[in-house]
C-alpha cells in the first residue's frame, strides 16, 4: 500500500484554511511582517520582537472534537523532516514550531521544531497507509491551544 496517495484539491483546502486561520491568530498574539507565500518550506514565516518566527501547519481530520484520552502523542509526517534539516542546516535561526490543527480548525497542538528533531520515528500501518514514517510525539510535549480564543487548554 505505501504512503497515502497526494490529494492536491485536499492540501489546497487545508492550506487556506489553516493559513487563514494562523494568520488571525498570530496578528492578534503581536506577530508581525507575516508572510504566508508557499516557498516549498515552512507555511507561514512572521516575526516578533524582532525575533523569526516559522510555522509549519497541518489538519489531521481524523481529530473531529475533543482530543481522545487516549490518544497520548500527535504524529507528525517524517516527509516534514526537510523542513527541519533546512533550519538547523541555516543555524536554526528564529524559532520553528509545528501546528497540527484539528478538522474544524478550532483548536491545535503547538510542537516545537526542537522536540520534533529529537522525537521517535516509527512506522504506522492503518487503512491508509503501510509502513509510513512518523515523528511521534507524546502530549506532554505539545501544547493544545484554543486557536479561537487564544488561551492554552490542560492536556489532562
Amino acid at each position: 500500500m505505501g504512503t497515502k496517495k497526494f490529494d492536491r484539491e485536499l492540501y489546497n483546502v487545508s492550506d487556506t484554511l489553516t493559513k487563514g486561520v494562523m494568520g488571525t491568530w498570530l496578528e492578534e498574539e503581536g506577530y508581525t511582517s507575516i508572510n504566508d507565500k508557499e516557498n516549498y518550506g515552512v507555511d507561514i514565516s512572521c516575526e516578533k520582537n524582532k525575533t523569526k518566527y516559522y510555522f509549519e501547519t497541518e489538519v489531521k481530520y481524523g481529530w473531529k472534537d475533543k482530543w481522545p484520552d487516549t490518544w497520548k502523542e500527535v504524529r507528525i509526517p517524517y516527509r516534514k523532516k526537510k523542513i527541519i534539516d533546512k533550519w538547523i542546516r541555516e543555524g536554526a535561526d528564529g524559532y520553528l514550531t509545528f501546528v497540527i490543527f484539528r478538522k474544524d480548525c478550532k483548536q491545535a497542538w503547538f510542537i516545537d521544531g526542537h522536540v520534533v528533531n529529537v522525537s521517535e520515528v516509527r512506522s504506522i500501518n492503518n487503512r491508509y497507509v503501510s509502513d509510513e514514517k512518523f515523528y511521534h510525539i507524546n502530549i506532554d510535549d505539545a501544547t493544545l491551544k484554543d486557536m479561537e480564543n487564544g488561551s492554552s487548554i490542560s492536556n489532562n
